[in-house]
């Protein structure tokens, strides 16, 4: 990533987006979007093997989902249909597809969402499997650490945290979700109205020096659209500015350490285009930190 016209690569295919499923299939509004601009080059993930899965999520609930036995295979909250299992699949491949890119060339993208709240159990909060989570599971030998700023705190990748002795997490939230805290887990709830968008900052300044106490071999970066002021579940009220101000924080960590990043669009309930249009700006972000620190090491 070393020219500034270089494209940030980002892993979609449409399975990623049934046309159904309208929390899945705003992703192909966001992946066309990113095309059209020209932020991203896109690439579409190999197929995920299955037994990979094992381990990570109880094979009770494991086995449910992959067959479609109820209630367990909804237990996430989206109604199950096979398509919406082979989306999570799917979206479970471009993650370590682009966590493999992230860890070659220093950055990559998944246009995926419905990760962190799915916990070893079950699914949950519209996360069915726990695709944060997988990264360490997937590569026990590497330290994964999770900075999650969505709206909602990663409760489930908070509870892999405390499995997994490589999985590392730090959820910056304005909505708790159960969230607290807890082995390899840090928690800080901001809600930039009340709170003010400093005390935010300085909850990214403590991701910072948790980064420095562990040095992973891998950040993966939970870019929440759903803590814009507009969003109807934001408690977190950051303006888009502040949201491009926060990415810029998060990519600066990366970059300025030399540490890998993967980052996923993760949660937003505004329109498609609406939430799009956000995505777009933490993707600028990104380039934008890659071109600066380019320009100061030429």
């Amino acid at each position: 990533m070393q020219r500034s016209s270089t494209r940030i690569p980002a892993y979609f295919d449409d399975r990623y987006a049934p046309v159904e499923e309208p929390l899945f299939a705003r992703l192909g509004t966001t992946a066309s979007k990113l095309q059209r601009l020209r932020l991203v080059e896109l690439r579409s993930p190999a197929t995920l093997p299955i037994p990979l899965l094992r381990g990570l999520h109880d094979d009770r609930y494991l086995d449910a989902f992959l067959s479609g036995e109820e209630p367990m295979a909804s237990r996430h909250g989206i109604r199950w249909s096979p398509r919406v299992r082979d989306a999570t699949l799917a979206m479970l491949a471009g993650q370590l597809d682009a966590g493999e890119e992230a860890l070659r060339s220093g950055i990559a993208m998944n246009i995926a969402r419905g990760f962190h709240h799915a916990v070893h159990a079950s699914g949950s909060g519209f996360c069915p499997l726990n695709g944060l989570a997988l990264l360490a599971h997937a590569w026990p030998q590497r330290k994964v650490m999770v900075i999650d700023c969505d709206e909602h705190g990663g409760n489930g990748t908070e509870e892999f945290a405390a499995r997994l002795p490589n999985l590392y997490n730090v959820s910056v939230f304005g909505t708790r979700f159960g969230c607290r805290g807890g082995t390899r887990s840090w928690a800080f709830m901001v809600r930039a109205r009340s709170d003010g968008f400093e005390r935010y900052l300085e909850a990214l300044h403590e991701a910072e020096t948790i980064v420095d106490a562990h040095r992973p071999d891998l950040l993966v970066y939970q870019a929440g659209a759903d803590c814009h002021e507009d969003d109807p579940k934001s408690l977190a009220g950051l303006t888009t500015a502040q949201l491009f101000e926060r990415d810029i924080a998060v990519f600066r960590i990366a970059r300025e350490r030399g540490i890998p990043i993967l980052f996923v669009v993760a949660g937003g309930y505004q329109g498609a285009e609406r939430v799009a249009r956000l995505n777009a700006n933490t993707v600028r972000a990104a380039r934008w930190v890659w071109r600066r620190h380019s320009a100061h090491h030429t």
